[in-house]
């Protein structure tokens, strides 16, 4: 019994991590990100206490690839920083051993957050408590956001001056934004998972599916869609938006087009989610001047090509062992040819800055492991005859082509919390499908 319970404060204490990580300040500051470190180390240390090691091995299996893929560019990150400090002991080298230091230890916290994951989320039961957790963060990180825009106050309980962007706790506008992308992927997968696959024959039971569905928590979450993309939409941020509703829209055609059995009230779906979040609420909430700020966007008002342009060169000279993890700014001031009007610490591309910091080893390995995970997905998409797979699958899906999207932009992955939602979304498709015994 004793062993039960402190499983279970074991994955209340992820659960936590899940709900907690964006609040201080998006996990974006040596002392934010270091508090979920420590909540994740503690929690690991549980669970070495509350199981045995020949079970945590077997429990890995799960999410081998993941786990594999992201341990081994750790590997890659340590050698980098061993060449800085030692170059005699590594054919890599760091040119900021300090800030690859820092990316090193964040890279091991993620490794650990996944083996979190594999040995505590096993039971579809669990998977669905990890889903609204996720789904709670995104809602809080929206109310919080349009409760701030609202307020007529000029800075924030966290000291930052309130603009007319929303950022909820985050410190960047589209952090927020990519942050509610993943959150909405969850939530709409779940809500899709959640529907009446056979449609009703008479007046009483269509009754009853209406009442029915009035009453369940599947109108919860509908209410907490609309919420997160109203919030979306006030942060103005070009690509978050359009990344959420290009995904959307791909990931929903295709799901009517691969799933065998689709739910009938899908298509339905799909069309609120559409016209009544992005015409009518949308119109409400500040749309217009989202338009406009896409109307706006030029090349000659953007320096993010130049950012670009300015990097090519640089990957050219280090495009097989990288500049080291965490070392963009320190190696791209070499090779910049002007001035910019704004500060760019990171290339706001993460393709370049992956490449410049990693090479193109582990920065393809990386790509080929979401691309694996987008086509076990589809499978899932194709085969399972669950309903929530289908809609995890699909949750999945659109989190990953809408990360995909914002990625070539900005350096979402460069915040600490939004890369442990988008490992959690990532494992959890595999840990479902290893549960598949459990009851829908």
């Amino acid at each position: 019994m004793d062993f039960v319970v402190r499983s279970k404060y074991a994955f209340y204490l992820l659960c936590c991590i899940v709900f907690l990580s964006p609040i201080p300040l998006g996990a974006n500051r040596p002392w934010a990100w270091g508090l979920i470190e420590v909540l994740i180390a503690i929690n690991t240390i549980m669970i070495c206490y509350t199981h045995a090691f020949a079970n945590l091995f077997s429990q890995l299996k799960k999410v081998k690839v993941i786990l594999g893929v992201i341990f081994a560019v750790q590997i890659w990150v340590f050698l980098q920083w061993l060449g800085g400090v030692a170059p005699n002991l590594s054919p890599l080298s760091s040119i900021d051993t300090s800030q690859t230091e820092i990316a090193l230890i964040k890279g091991i916290t993620y490794c650990l957050f996944i083996i979190n994951l594999a040995v505590l989320v096993n039971k579809q039961q669990r998977i669905k408590t990890v889903c609204w957790a996720i789904m709670l963060s995104g809602l809080f990180q929206a109310l919080y956001a349009i409760f701030l825009q609202y307020s007529g106050w000029q800075t924030s309980p966290l000291g930052f001056n309130i603009g007319n962007r929303a950022t909820g706790s985050f410190v960047y506008w589209n952090h927020l934004a990519n942050y509610l992308l993943l959150c909405l992927s969850v939530a709409i997968g779940y809500l899709i998972g959640s529907l009446t696959g056979v449609e009703a024959v008479s007046n009483r039971a269509k009754l009853a599916t209406v009442i029915e569905a009035l009453l369940s928590p599947k109108w919860i979450v509908r209410i907490g869609i609309i919420i997160m993309v109203v919030a979306l939409i006030m942060t103005r941020s070009r690509m978050g938006n359009s990344a959420f509703f290009i995904s959307l829209l791909v990931t929903s055609v295709l799901a009517l087009i691969i799933m065998k059995r689709p739910p009938n009230t899908l298509k339905w779906l799909i069309a609120s989610l559409v016209i009544l979040d992005l015409v009518i609420v949308g119109t409400y909430f500040g749309v217009d001047k989202l338009k406009e700020r896409l109307e706006a966007t030029s090349f000659q008002t953007e320096a993010r090509d130049d950012v670009v342009r300015d990097a090519i060169p640089l990957i050219q000279d280090v495009w097989l062992t990288g500049t080291g993890a965490g070392s963009f700014y320190s190696s791209f001031l070499q090779y910049q040819t002007t001035e910019y009007q704004a500060f760019y610490d990171h290339a706001h591309n993460e393709y370049i800055q992956f490449l410049t910091e990693f090479g193109v080893i582990p920065s393809f390995a990386l790509f080929a492991m979401l691309l694996y995970v987008m086509w076990q997905a589809i499978r899932i998409m194709r085969n399972s005859r669950r309903k929530f797979n289908h809609g995890l699958a699909l949750g999945c899906l659109m989190a990953c082509i809408g990360m995909l999207m914002h990625s070539s932009v900005d350096f979402v992955l460069q915040d600490y919390s939004i890369v442990l939602i988008l490992l959690s979304i990532l494992s959890i498709i595999f840990l479902n499908q290893i549960n598949r015994s459990d009851s829908k």
